[in-house]
């Protein structure tokens, strides 16, 4: 069944499941994850935008379709949760571009996602902090921030990671489409010989 869809429709329906997971983490388990003077936020949303790119299959999704949805995203998470609109769009996409150059120097695995996938959260909360430093709605100091801000987010983002890697995986294989430009498509008869046209056919028994 999932053949018949597109990996672009499947990877923009699980930005969007992201994207409202990430609201749905943070108010149930609210006392956890913000428990003072600790803040974890959940990053479903940004794990999903770079997941073709750490997996190996932004391929099978047009590259303008890649910038397209985490644009998309990145408005979502602005409106729903920043409050401004600007921060999230510019860190997605910024976020994936950084993916994207890091990936290229890497293989597909897991410790290689892990890797892009560390880099390029810990690059969106430094972004993150001073955007929103530079218009005074940050009121940490850095060393705070790392010990009581960026480290409990990686950790919670980590654990989502490992739950949905696998299952992303399935869902960009099971909408793969078959490279036909490798098939032999050459017509043979039964014994493994060309067949020929009757017009070929013909002129040899002349």
């Amino acid at each position: 069944m999932l053949k018949y869809i597109s990996t672009t429709w499947v990877h923009f329906i699980l930005v969007i499941i992201a994207v409202m997971l990430d609201g749905g983490i943070s108010l149930y388990l609210a006392p956890l994850l913000f428990k003072q003077p600790m803040s974890a936020s959940p990053m479903l949303s940004l794990i999903l935008v770079m997941m073709p790119v750490m997996t190996g299959h932004a391929q099978q999704i047009k590259r303008k379709w890649l910038y397209t949805i985490a644009f998309f995203a990145g408005m979502l998470v602005d409106i729903f949760y920043t409050g401004i609109v600007g921060p999230a769009i510019i860190g997605f996409l910024l976020m994936l571009k950084l993916a994207e150059f890091i990936q290229r120097y890497l293989s597909y695995s897991f410790s290689s996602s892990l890797a892009v996938w560390f880099v390029t959260l810990t690059a969106y909360m430094a972004y993150d902090y001073a955007a929103f430093g530079i218009i005074n709605l940050v009121n940490l100091n850095i060393p705070n921030f790392i010990m009581f801000h960026l480290f409990p987010t990686i950790i919670i983002n980590l654990v989502l990671l490992i739950i949905v890697y696998e299952l992303v995986i399935y869902l960009y294989n099971a909408t793969k489409k078959p490279d036909i430009s490798s098939y032999d498509v050459t017509p043979r008869d039964l014994n493994g010989r060309l067949v020929l046209d009757s017009r070929s056919q013909r002129n040899m028994s002349k």
